[in-house]
């Protein structure tokens, strides 16, 4: 700071004070929306999400692709679920690859697909997701060479 001149370091202070303080209302209305979530005040929760999602808040990604499909605070609605799931599986998500590998498994919303239900769960269990790894290995003997050889493709 002592390169500015002395006319820019009092803006300079007030522009590092302004983007200090436009961190903390996020980090605060994370831990609300969990502290609603956590108490099954799900309309709220489904507020809070919903804004931070919108921001690219992975967790909250996650969190409000939960409560569309268990149709929790918000009408259920599993194309909705999925669609913040996988944004928040795009930012490595762990929880978000094993619940688009569960929909896909289970036919959630969508036909059952094994093959796509062996490549989330197999990016979840490289996260470490502690369930993905039983259920990718499940799947593994279940699936052709030829699914396997297309659901590796797919994690490239």
């Amino acid at each position: 700071m002592s390169g500015l001149p002395a006319f820019y370091r009092p803006l300079f202070l007030v522009a590092l004070l302004i983007l200090g303080l436009s961190s903390v209302p996020a980090r605060a209305d994370f831990d609300q929306a969990m502290s609603a979530y956590t108490s099954g005040d799900f309309d709220k929760a489904a507020r809070e999400f919903g804004l931070l999602a919108e921001q690219g808040h992975r967790l909250a990604q996650y969190h409000l692709g939960l409560l569309y499909e268990e149709g929790q605070g918000l009408p259920r609605n599993r194309a909705l679920a999925l669609h913040w799931y996988t944004e928040a599986a795009k930012q490595g998500d762990v929880d978000a690859c094993f619940a688009i590998g569960q929909m896909h498994h289970h036919g959630i919303g969508m036909e059952k697909n094994a093959v796509a239900a062996y490549h989330w769960y197999a990016l979840a269990a490289g996260g470490g997701h502690p369930r993905a790894k039983e259920e990718y290995q499940r799947l593994t003997g279940r699936l052709s060479p030829e699914q396997l050889s297309e659901a590796k493709r797919g994690m490239r």
